[in-house]
Order: structure tokens, then sequence, then C-alpha cells
């Protein structure tokens, strides 16, 4: 797998969700790039896409992402 790819599951993993254009923007790459990634990822078993056009992490594609980290409050009362 590549650099790119592995981006693309990340951001795709953060958002949760993602259209082909929204992975393009956070990539700085054109749209048909990103297209091309995201076709790569579906017929490899790591992203599966919806029928509205957007992009959704299989259980094979969670294994390689990073953990999204949850902000929480300090439990510091003063």
């Amino acid at each position: 797998m590549k650099g790119i790819e592995k981006q693309v599951l990340n951001i795709i993993n953060k958002l949760v969700e993602a259209d082909k254009k929204s992975v393009a923007f956070k990539l700085g790459i054109p749209a048909e790039y990103a297209a091309q990634i995201c076709s790569i990822l579906v017929k490899d078993g790591y992203i599966e896409e919806k029928p509205d056009g957007r992009f959704k992490l299989t259980s094979k594609g969670e294994k390689l992402t990073t953990p999204v980290m949850k902000i929480r409050k300090p439990f510091i009362k003063w």
C-alpha cells in the first residue's frame, strides 16, 4: 500500500464518511486523482462506496488507520 492510500484511509476515518472532493481538498490533489485512489481502495476492499457517492471504511480498512484521538476535558477541580 502506498503512502497516499494510507492518507486517504486516515482522512475517511477522521471524517467517518467522505466523498472524493473532500478527500481531494484535504490532500491538495485533483478530484480525478482522488477518485482513482478511492476506486483502487474499493477494489482492494479497504473502503466501500455508498449509493450517494460517499466512501466509508470497511473493517479491513479500519485495521490500517491511525486511531482518532478524542479530546476530553480535564478532570481537575480547582
